[in-house]
This record gives C-alpha cells, sequence and structure tokens, in this order.
C-alpha cells in the first residue's frame, strides 16, 4: 500500500513542479504496477490508486492535446511570442489545477480508508 502512496505523493509534486512528461511517466509506472498487482494492496486502495492515477495520466494528456491544438492557431512568425507567453501563464495554472486536483483526491480517499478501518 505504501508503494502507492509514495508514487501518488511522487505523483502530486511533479505535477505542481509542471513535470508533465514524469507525471505521465509516473502515472503509467503505478497503473502497471496495480495491473501486475504489486505489492497486492487492499481493494479500497487499488480501486481509488487507480482513480487517483487515471485522472492524473488523461488530465496531463489533455493538457497536452490542448497545447498542440494551440499550435495550429499560429498565423504568422508574430504569433510565436505571444503562444510562448500564453503557453507558460497557462503551463502555471493547470499545473497547479492538476496538482489540486489531485491532491484533493489523495485525501479524500485518506479520508474514505480511515473511516473504513474505524
Amino acid at each position: 500500500m505504501w508503494l502507492y502512496v509514495i508514487l501518488a505523493f511522487v505523483l502530486v509534486k511533479t505535477s505542481f513542479l509542471g513535470l508533465g512528461l514524469v507525471s505521465v511517466m509516473v502515472s503509467l509506472l503505478a497503473l502497471i504496477l496495480l495491473k501486475l498487482n504489486i505489492a497486492r494492496p487492499q481493494p479500497f486502495v487499488h480501486m481509488r490508486a487507480k482513480r487517483i492515477y487515471t485522472s492524473a495520466l488523461w488530465l496531463h494528456i489533455s493538457v497536452y492535446v490542448a497545447l498542440v491544438i494551440k499550435l495550429f492557431f499560429i498565423d504568422s512568425i508574430e504569433d510565436v511570442a505571444t503562444f510562448i507567453a500564453a503557453h507558460l501563464v497557462l503551463h502555471h495554472l493547470m499545473a497547479a489545477l492538476i496538482g489540486a486536483t489531485l491532491l484533493v483526491l489523495i485525501i479524500h480517499s485518506y479520508f474514505q480508508f480511515k473511516a473504513l478501518k474505524h
């Protein structure tokens, strides 16, 4: 169980730092470990961890898709500076949003797990 908790916190940290590709790799690694049933998590932990890692994976991939779509709207060389500035603002905003979403999911899972234990 602790392996998945540590991976979840690494995922939150990399998301807050804006390391999207690292976050995608951590999510994929965690999902593969869950699929292989490494560390044999309890069913509740397995279900919640899968939800957290899948959410992180799709949130990061959707941001990259949005970035690629934004690239297609560049008409001329003058738009490149605007694209870079907008990307920097959007990058910080999305990194914070994804990290906060994952943190809320982890905290919610923790309190549900504690309620099940008592």
